[in-house]
């Protein structure tokens, strides 16, 4: 091809790649704008309705008036019970996750247990709710919230050899985590219940699946499993190993409000890429005869 004729060909190219630059700009600036606009307006229709948590590492505190103390009663192992005083009330904690090492305060149990203070925003910012708290206008709930393993595992199903002291035996079946619940009510006494990890949706349409095949009713969830968003779940999440909460489902979530606005960003940002990676290249050498 001629030189002339290339550098037109050329030249044209690069006007096409920034135009395409300056479109995908536009777009990418429109997307951007209005995503952002939809999801301010979500938020502010949807105020926070998280609870805060205040994570105790005491081990003697007063709560409504009363002493509270935490003391344990372990073997070498570290198996045993967490033994809770309210006044004159006593309950005990199952260990969920034995450590033979004797840490000192709540140290020893910190992969399983947390003892959190518990309330609803009411539109403070955390840093309020704290005040708050240290001031005693409010009163949260005091909850002790406690992960407990529970194997289950077959061990000839793999014909493999797994040693029942192992913690990790029971870490990676988190599908039959327990997780403890234990309040101190504000007139004295506890209110004690268990929750389950919840079921995947994976694992329950498969269910669903298997039973309208075989023209059985549909099958229901747990009731007992962990609710997605209650403030159960978000207090289990605080004593779940990183990397193994549940999976959340999006249902109830600002980026249900963002329409066209997030696929059209997602397009301008890639359409920006490659259109400056083309208006950008270098030009090629030219290697025709006589060109040195």
């Amino acid at each position: 091809m001629p030189e002339g004729r290339e550098d037109e060909s050329m030249n044209q190219s690069r006007r096409v790649a920034w135009i395409g630059v300056v479109l995908s700009a536009v777009l990418l600036a429109v997307g951007a704008t209005t995503l952002a606009q939809r999801i301010g307006a979500y938020n502010a229709a949807h105020p926070r309705t998280h609870p805060y948590f205040k994570s105790i590492d005491a081990t003697e505190f007063r709560y409504a008036g009363r002493p509270v103390v935490i003391s344990e009663r372990v073997d070498d192992q570290g198996n045993g019970s967490v033994i809770v005083r309210y006044g004159d009330d006593v309950a005990a904690i199952e260990i969920g996750v034995p450590n033979p090492h004797p840490l000192p305060g709540l140290a020893r149990h910190m992969d399983w247990l947390r003892v959190l203070l518990v309330a609803e925003p009411e539109g403070r910012t955390y840093a309020e709710f704290e005040q708050a708290v240290e001031r005693g206008e409010i009163r949260p709930r005091l909850v002790f919230v406690s992960r407990h393993l529970n194997p289950g595992i077959d061990d000839n199903r793999f014909g493999l050899e797994v040693d029942e002291s192992s913690r990790e035996r029971g870490e990676t079946m988190r599908k039959r985590w327990k997780f403890g619940f234990l309040e101190l009510l504000p007139e004295g006494g506890f209110r004690q219940w268990t929750r389950r990890y919840p079921e995947s949706e994976r694992a329950y349409q498969g269910r669903v699946m298997a039973a309208a095949r075989a023209g059985e009713p549909t099958p229901q969830r747990d009731p007992d499993e962990l609710k997605e968003d209650s403030w159960e779940w978000h207090a289990a999440l605080q004593v779940i190993p990183a990397g193994k909460a549940p999976n959340r489902s999006f249902r109830n979530d600002a980026l249900l409000s963002a329409g066209w606005a997030l696929p059209a960003t997602s397009l301008g940002i890639l359409g920006l890429m490659v259109c400056l990676a083309f208006a950008l290249a270098p030009r090629r050498p030219d290697h025709s005869p006589g060109s040195e």
